[in-house]
């Protein structure tokens, strides 16, 4: 049978290839005058709802699992209170071995735990294996903040003195930040009980002071009410990161247990999720969950996004005093309209001033190296990109990175990686990490030509393996029960990072779904006529050599959901999935 190839497709054999069937004329259906239909370009899915959502009345109050007194009355605290009732929703388990007691001899879920069967009593209390605890749990991934500055940032309470002092001195106003403080302080004097009898027998009242408000003097009033941050010795990677496999910083499908499966594969630097400053600032604690580092990453940074200086500085001093991070990033480059739209991300591409004083702020503040993602430019007729590394490299960061495409492009067009080579030479000796296009050990020794480190992202999703294959030099024709295990060791890290009870199941299998959208891409080395397979040609409709391999090459997210329901159990009902990204990247 004769196949014919169209344009932009990859060269998949013939006998693999699933018959089309005509495209139906559109076109003749149309009235006179009547304007064909655009049809939805790739991109976000905007408007997608979560898949998954427990009822409040169907979770086990955490009190019950540490066998404690609920701390709300019972007419307040709608969770259950009852293990046996809990037990009838729960439903049977997924499983008969916890990944997380397995590991660790203890799963602080208890009875929560959908493979929880092994480790409770008959009285449904959780089992500890006090040894294996005793010599694992300093392998558990650490929370970032502790309960204590949680409660300072919510309240507004943590001196940035640091920041505030560079900010003074580099003649940038933050007189306002600190009449917050001070105001705030002066409240907290004022109705203590002690100030309040102390105003009533003072007849002069207060007395409003003229003189001009500085970092020193507000310091000495809060002092004793704030949570001072400490420096740490600063770190340095210096030419240690030139050259190595980079771990693109992906937004919600570069996770932690995402970045444990690229770990195995080989790659030397990793990168957590873009996390929005103003959020990290109010102690979130979902963005400060993006902050958590695996201890096999032994080169890690994290990346965040902000559009003052004062903000990314009062983050950049909490992070490298409070986290165990080897540098940190500050996204250019997020073309998303919501991050575009408050002048962060690629919007400081065209503020050049502000965006040096964000960077020499970070570089000021901080005991870990900075770097800077950044992109060519924001439009094609707007390519800032050389004259923004120029400066940059300037600052005392560590290295630059640059995405080969403009923010109105996305991935609609091929990385341009010649011009990526001409910024390359205008900030050396900082080093400059390319990105863009690279799925194969040849794209990526092509690009190692052109810049001083390749960045991987896209291709990294598509196949993880990459990383085996640039140290190998070879193409791994993976087969689909390899791709399996892959997937299974995903679950059992995304199991122990999101929890073992319903709602850590549900967020697990939301992430693996948000992965699989981008690892259907992949085409096995056996089935292509040409090698390599490239980022940005669509694959065609094929059978695999085996019904997984079929149901792995599959578009369809109904096929995506079967995968992991062979991993995670059956789906809930009314369970729902619509894939963040949409592919807009092929010809």
């Amino acid at each position: 049978m004769m196949v014919t190839r169209r344009v932009g497709e990859a060269p998949v054999y013939s006998q693999y290839i699933v018959p089309r069937e005509p495209i139906p004329d559109d076109d003749k259906d149309l009235e006179p005058g009547e304007k064909k239909k655009k049809k939805r370009k790739g991109g976000q899915n905007k408007n997608r709802r979560q898949p998954f959502r427990q009822l409040l009345s169907n979770r086990l109050c955490p009190s019950v699992i540490r066998n404690e007194e609920c701390g709300i009355t019972s007419q307040v605290c709608k969770k259950i209170h009852d293990k046996k009732q809990f037990l009838e929703i729960k439903g049977c388990d997924l499983g008969e071995e916890c990944v997380i007691f397995n590991k660790f001899g203890k799963c602080s879920y208890g009875i929560a735990c959908r493979y929880g069967s092994k480790h409770l009593d008959a009285e449904l209390n959780s089992i500890v294996d006090e040894e294996k605890w005793e010599k694992m749990k300093i392998y558990e991934v650490k929370k970032t903040l502790s309960k204590d500055l949680h409660s300072y940032l919510r309240g507004k309470k943590v001196w940035f003195g640091s920041s505030y002092t560079h900010l003074e001195n580099a003649g940038i106003q933050i007189s306002n930040e600190l009449l917050q403080h001070r105001t705030k302080n002066k409240r907290a004097k004022v109705e203590s009980p002690e100030n309040k009898r102390a105003k009533v027998e003072s007849p002069e009242g207060d007395q409003v002071s003229e003189e001009p408000i500085t970092t020193k003097a507000v310091f000495e009033e809060v002092r004793d009410e704030y949570y001072c941050l400490s420096s740490k010795p600063r770190k340095t990677l210096g030419d240690a990161i030139r050259g190595k496999t980079f771990l693109a910083p992906l937004t919600t499908v570069g996770n932690l247990p995402f970045r444990r499966v690229c770990k195995e594969y080989g790659v030397d630097v990793t990168c957590g999720e873009m996390a929005l400053c103003e959020d990290l600032l109010q102690g979130n604690a979902s963005e400060w969950a993006l902050m958590k580092r695996h201890h096999t990453e032994n080169i890690f940074g994290v990346q965040i996004c902000a559009n003052s200086p004062l903000k990314v500085a009062k983050t950049v001093e909490l992070i490298s005093s409070e986290c165990d991070v080897d540098f940190i990033d500050l996204n250019v480059g997020c073309p998303i309209d919501l991050v575009y739209n408050k002048g962060a991300g690629s919007a400081l591409m065209d503020r050049a001033v502000r965006l040096e004083q964000m960077v020499e702020a970070m570089v000021a503040v901080s005991s870990v190296p900075i770097s800077v993602k950044v992109r060519i430019g924001t439009s094609e007729k707007n390519i800032t990109g050389k004259a923004l590394c120029e400066r940059l490299s300037k600052t005392g960061v560590s290295h630059l990175a640059m995405h080969g495409r403009t923010r109105q492009q996305r991935y609609t067009k091929h990385a341009d990686w010649d011009y990526v080579s001409q910024c390359r030479e205008v900030c050396q000796p900082v080093p400059l990490f390319g990105n863009g296009d690279v799925l194969s050990y040849e794209d990526y020794n092509t690009r190692l030509q052109q810049a001083d480190g390749v960045m991987i992202g896209r291709g990294a999703l598509i196949k993880p393996w990459i990383f085996q294959e640039i140290k190998e030099q070879r193409h791994i024709d993976i087969s689909s029960s390899e791709r399996l295990d892959m997937l299974k060791r995903f679950r059992d890290y995304g199991l122990e990072h999101w929890g073992t009870d319903i709602a850590g199941v549900e967020k697990c299998r939301h992430f693996l779904l948000e992965w699989l959208s981008f690892l259907y891409r992949y085409i096995p080395v056996g089935l292509l006529e040409v090698l390599p397979q490239r980022i940005n040609e669509r694959p065609p409709t094929y059978f695999g050599r085996d019904d997984l391999e079929t149901l792995m090459c599959s578009a369809k997210s109904s096929d995506w959901i079967k995968i992991t329901e062979m991993l995670l159990g059956k789906v809930p009902d009314q369970f729902n999935f619509v894939p963040k990204h949409v592919a807009n990247s092929y010809n």
